[in-house]
């Protein structure tokens, strides 16, 4: 499921939740936020406002506590038909990327929601969260 990129070793990373969001054109802008933190309840609030019909599910990954030793990630990634997603970590870098749902076309970008935890040590304190378009 989850995946580990370049600077990441096995077990690093796991993917604790993965979502459809359906094609809510607000989602384009929403930006990736560490679980936990103020950012993190503005990306709720925004999908709150999108009035989801999984919100019960959206908010239930969105309350995920990440055990003392790992640190939590929600990314809202636009793709197709996706079915999973991984996490690349480089450096100081989290890269969010969608898989599954290869050679389809879609007239508008679906939205993903992908929850990871990450192994605390094994990222700075301030990681840059970014999204890989499909």
């Amino acid at each position: 499921m989850a995946g580990c990129g370049a600077g990441a070793g096995k077990g690093q990373v796991r993917l604790e939740s993965f979502e459809g969001l359906g094609s809510y054109t607000r989602l384009a802008d929403l930006e990736p936020a560490e679980l936990g933190t103020a950012d993190a309840e503005e990306f709720q609030r925004t999908l709150e406002r999108a009035r989801l019909k999984n919100l019960d599910e959206v908010r239930a990954a969105l309350s995920f506590v990440p055990p003392a030793d790992r640190r939590g990630f929600a990314f809202a990634v636009p793709g197709c038909a996706a079915d999973s997603a991984v996490l690349t970590v480089e450096r100081d870098t989290l890269t969010a990327e969608l898989t599954g749902g290869e050679n389809v076309n879609c007239v508008q970008a679906n939205y993903f929601l992908a929850v990871f935890s990450v192994d605390r040590g094994s990222i700075p304190p301030t990681p840059t969260l970014l999204t890989m378009p499909r």
